[in-house]
């Protein structure tokens, strides 16, 4: 599984150095893989624009399997997916990853000191509450909170997956939109 991660955490590197190799889009890989997915790591990641994974870890067509959502929140679809590519896939590794200045965390941590936002966010804002209390005591620092609400999904992930395989790793990472880098949790 570390071997995995490590293949992340390259690909990450050569994209934050931008020496990336080109991931591998052409019409070739196109063909290997129209008939038969096997993406090596799963990421579930918040639907940011500034943080596509398949170029935050120079990865290229059938290598990762990715779901996005704001602040990489989780909702019965979204369980169904991850069951998916656990079950269906077979995917050894699933990244929980986060990032810097999110505006899905911002925008909970706002909500919270100001309930009577938009409701169509609050569904959003309910999954990171639990983060958000985490952090009171460091005065509800961004950074602070996308982390703990990491770590509490992988938690979530672990109840959701162990049920069903014992063999996949399941890890957090946060990203940073200035350096580049992805730092493992």
């Amino acid at each position: 599984m570390n071997d995995i991660l490590e293949r992340l955490l390259q690909g990450n590197r050569r994209f934050a150095l931008g020496q990336t190799r080109g991931a591998d889009i052409s019409i070739a890989r196109r063909h290997q893989v129209s008939n038969v997915q096997q993406p090596f790591a799963m990421i579930l990641g918040c639907a940011d624009s500034r943080v596509p994974p398949e170029i935050v870890f120079d990865c290229g067509l059938g290598d990762l399997f990715v779901i996005r959502t704001a602040g990489h929140t989780i909702d019965e679809v979204v369980r169904a997916s991850i069951l998916f590519g656990v079950k269906a896939l077979k995917i050894p590794l699933v990244l929980v990853l986060g990032h810097t200045r999110c505006g899905a965390v911002s925008l909970a941590i706002t909500r919270r000191r100001q309930p009577t936002l938009d409701d169509d966010t609050a569904c959003i804002a309910e999954q990171i509450a639990p983060a958000i209390e985490q952090c009171e005591n460091e005065g509800l620092a961004l950074d602070c909170v996308v982390k703990a609400h990491v770590r509490m999904t992988v938690a979530r992930l672990e109840n959701l997956i162990r049920p069903v395989s014992q063999d996949v790793d399941i890890r957090g990472a946060y990203y940073d939109l200035n350096t580049g880098l992805v730092e493992v949790l």
